[in-house]
């Protein structure tokens, strides 16, 4: 049988090994975090949960307790990327820069347990985002890291601080759980973000102040650049 190509067709063929050499191995996003089924009859929602309203979920449960975030960037929303590790980036459209787009890990994609607690991790970066020149500090990875562990443990699907794989991330998030234990901890993560300020500028001095009391260690430690 004879068949005829159309040019789209011959340039989606052309195009092919160009295609798979750019999906670097990606394993395309489980259903239950990218494709939004309509609910039941009767039920209490329209769709599933993606991984779209599942950041938004998890921005009201993180605004809540330490306040809302700076609107002035605007949030692109949520990618898969070969790079490492989870983080935010923040691309640039006709020379101006003021819009975040989440990265998750390609791990991440398949999992839906590993995905959420690395969104919950970097939708703490989009409370007061530093920029791309910006560096966290101890606190602010520490607060992502005990954000993680918090979130999941709401909805349900709690992992312990074994999950943290990385030592360093270890370190921040046990220097902010001794924090956490204060009961004016969310208050004071509120005032030091009065303003927009980025949770990565304070110093030991800022953390001595908000919270009196917090041995100068710990505070030396918290304001650490990550």
């Amino acid at each position: 049988m004879i068949r005829f190509v159309t040019p789209a067709f011959a340039l989606a063929f052309a195009l092919a090994p160009l295609i798979a050499r750019a999906d670097g191995g990606f394993i395309h996003a489980s259903p239950s975090l990218s494709l939004a089924s309509p609910c039941n009859p009767g039920a209490s929602c329209a769709f599933s949960w993606t991984l779209a309203s599942r950041m938004g979920h998890i921005l009201r449960f993180t605004e809540s307790r330490y306040g809302p975030r700076n609107r002035n960037w605007t949030l692109l929303g949520v990618e898969f990327t070969s790079e490492d590790a989870p983080q935010v980036w923040y691309p640039t459209f006709d020379g101006i820069g003021d819009t975040i787009i989440i990265q998750l890990t390609k791990s991440a994609a398949t999992d839906e347990t590993r995905a959420l607690f690395q969104l919950s991790h970097e939708v703490v970066h989009l409370l007061s985002p530093a920029g791309p020149n910006g560096r966290a500090n101890v606190l602010e990875e520490g607060l992502a890291t005990y954000n993680s562990l918090e979130y999941l443990r709401a909805i349900g699907d709690p992992v312990q601080p074994s999950y943290i794989d990385a030592p360093r991330y270890q370190r921040a998030y046990r220097a902010v759980r001794r924090l956490a234990d204060r009961p004016d901890f969310a208050q004071g993560i509120r005032r030091l973000r009065q303003g927009n300020r980025p949770l990565s500028t304070v110093s030991s001095g800022d953390l001595l102040r908000v919270w009196p009391g917090l041995p100068f260690g710990d505070a030396l430690i918290l304001a650490e650049p990550f």
